[in-house]
């Protein structure tokens, strides 16, 4: 608990199956080492070297990814809750940063670089896109919107995409959902309900 590895050089290193609360890896150097299965609260790898790391069957509860470098880290089987990837930037392979936004609860990705990802067709409900670069990106049956239920009254959210650039992206049959994990309660949500609920304009981009 609370172990401080910060500017450690710590690249090849083998945290897989570990425990790691409130752990301190800010500015540390970890690339090409593992954190496969493993349990993480709290930890801060605020500009860490993460390059190649292994994140795959990760949890990871409200860790900080802000300003860390993340080419060709892996996420397979990764779930993320309250974790911040602001200013996320990484040559990353189309498929992980699928994984890694698919069970990402409750992120952070503002200011993202993302432009020209292929996002379609995933659940991606619950993830702040705010100011990010999505120039390109395809959310093509994605599901971006969801209930919330309060009682007898239903109400709707979706992704944040206030100040996004979204010229050239396309959202054409995004989904919203009672349960964003079962395809069985998602329908097509309108374009009016998505730019409302969404808080943008999405000029430029392709709804239909």
């Amino acid at each position: 608990m609370e172990c401080n590895f910060g500017g450690a050089q710590l690249a090849n290193s083998d945290f897989s199956g570990g425990v790691l609360i409130g752990a301190n890896f800010a500015g540390a150097s970890l690339a090409w080492s593992s954190f496969r299965g493993s349990k993480l609260v709290a930890a801060n790898f605020e500009g860490a070297d993460l390059r190649d790391v292994a994140f795959d069957g990760v949890e990871c509860t409200a860790c900080n990814f802000q300003g860390a470098k993340l080419d060709e880290a892996t996420f397979s089987g990764a779930r993320m809750t309250a974790a911040n990837f602001s200013g996320f930037r990484a040559a990353i392979a189309g498929d992980q940063l699928r994984a890694l936004l698919a069970r990402c609860a409750a992120c952070n990705f503002q200011s993202a670089a993302l432009s020209g990802f292929d996002l379609s067709g995933g659940s991606l409900a619950g993830v702040d896109f705010a100011k990010a670069d999505l120039r390109r990106t395809r959310f093509d049956g994605a599901v971006l919107c969801w209930y919330v239920l309060d009682g007898a009254k239903r109400s709707i959210k979706c992704d944040n995409l206030q100040g996004a650039r979204v010229e050239g992206a396309s959202f054409k049959g995004v989904r919203i959902c009672t349960d964003p994990e079962d395809a069985h309660t998602c329908t097509t949500v309108s374009a009016d309900a998505l730019r409302q609920f969404s808080g943008a304009a999405l000029e430029g981009a392709a709804l239909r």
